[in-house]
């Protein structure tokens, strides 16, 4: 039994490794699709529309996909900020922090219509606000480190990494925080209508990638 157990972790965490990994790589693809896009915004139309396939009423929709995945490289700093949380807390509370506390905030959520709290009651702002608090606390603390990574500061050093933050900060805010962004909203559900069948694929791997830890 322990030794299924253990077979279990391990496969686990190849598998963890493995979507870091490819999300990573896919991040800076996706950064090199956004270095694209505002070239053939800053080009006249003339010169792109109906080259190699490149419509430039699909311009929105090609930035969005682009936004989409070069956000993954902050994913993957997000996971970085929550693996040295983990390791300061260490495992009792680290698995509070981010099990057992988000499965709580998951669960309280589903039953939200069958369980005899008001509406204005305390646990429905911390059901609503602590796995994006969490995330932020994962940012914060990778950047602080890359910053401050001994006595010193490197401000500059701090600068570079937050611009990479920038993707996954803007799509958080949309979707995590709820905050409506026009230029973001009307290429979003763009996306979402081209994609059709796969709308909900979609919708789900971005739930995954920006409102989860």
């Amino acid at each position: 039994m322990a030794a299924s157990i253990r077979k279990a972790r391990t496969l686990k965490r190849r598998f963890d490794a493995g979507v870091r990994l490819a999300a990573w790589y896919a991040g800076w693809c996706g950064f090199a699709l956004l270095a694209g896009c505002a070239l053939l915004w800053l080009l006249p139309d003339d010169l792109w529309d109906g080259t190699l396939g490149l419509k430039h009423k699909q311009w929105p929709l090609y930035t969005m996909i682009a936004l989409l995945t070069a956000s993954l490289v902050g994913w993957c700093y997000i996971n970085n900020g929550q693996d040295r949380i983990k390791d300061r807390a260490g495992k009792l509370i680290g698995a509070l922090m981010f099990l057992v506390l988000p499965l709580a905030c998951m669960a309280l959520d589903l039953l939200r219509d069958h369980l005899p709290f008001e509406a204005a009651a305390p646990v429905w702002f911390f059901v609503r606000w602590y796995p994006p608090a969490l995330i932020i606390l994962c940012a914060a603390v990778f950047l602080l480190w890359k910053a401050k990574p001994r006595k010193h500061v490197y401000l500059e050093r701090g600068l570079g990494f937050a611009v990479l933050f920038l993707p996954y900060a803007l799509l958080f805010t949309y979707m995590a925080l709820g905050v409506h962004v026009d230029w973001i909203d009307g290429p979003m559900h763009e996306t979402l209508a081209q994609a059709g069948a796969y709308a909900l694929v979609i919708q789900l791997v971005c739930a995954h990638f920006i409102g989860s830890d």
